[in-house]
């Protein structure tokens, strides 16, 4: 295992939201075009089934779902049979308040990057798992970044704190908590 001894702090009233992204060099999670998939290497692969273990949910939002939902469930029902998988709406506050009512507590959030900005200025998002990939794709309106959609106001930029930083051949895995 790569986290082995992985653990999460209890949140009071809500669950604790972690998230698991691959970039490239410079800074694209994902191409609207064909080719550019898998970012990450199979190790990557490895730690998405990892973090998934030690999540009570997995949430999607609607556009990573429609691209790789089958390719999900086929995951989930392989290693991960018992792991609700939801599909996020626009009300985020909603879905927080139901499924911390049903009992989640670490709540896996995988992205997409429109997703992702939504929790982050919602400040629910308390660790990024990120993986560093020795790829570089360019930039072009095909290309998307870790958070897309919304720019933070010099006031609200999200500041996170490195925990753990491992390197296996030449990809680098990160992880970072939320600094409150």
């Amino acid at each position: 295992m790569f986290y082995p001894n992985l653990s999460f702090p209890k949140i009071k009233n809500r669950p604790f939201f972690f998230t698991n992204f691959v970039q490239t060099i410079d800074g694209k999670t994902a191409v609207s075009k064909k080719g550019y998939w898998p970012i990450g290497s199979s190790v990557d692969h490895q730690i998405l089934l990892e973090l998934r273990s030690h999540a009570d949910c997995l949430i999607h939002g609607k556009n990573l779902a429609r691209e790789f939902g089958k390719q999900t469930l086929k995951s989930l029902k392989k290693h991960h049979p018992n792991l609700p998988y939801l599909i996020a709406n626009r009300d985020l506050k909603k879905l927080v308040s139901d499924i911390y009512q049903k009992g989640y507590r670490k709540v896996l959030v995988e992205g997409g990057p429109t997703l992702l900005a939504s929790f982050l200025k919602e400040d629910l998002l308390d660790e990024i798992f990120l993986t560093i990939s020795p790829k570089i794709f360019g930039s072009s309106k095909d290309t998307l970044t870790l958070v897309e959609s919304y720019l933070f106001p010099p006031s609200k930029i999200k500041k996170f704190k490195l925990i753990s930083v491992k390197k296996i051949k030449d990809e680098v895995f990160l992880r970072y908590g939320r600094s409150r």
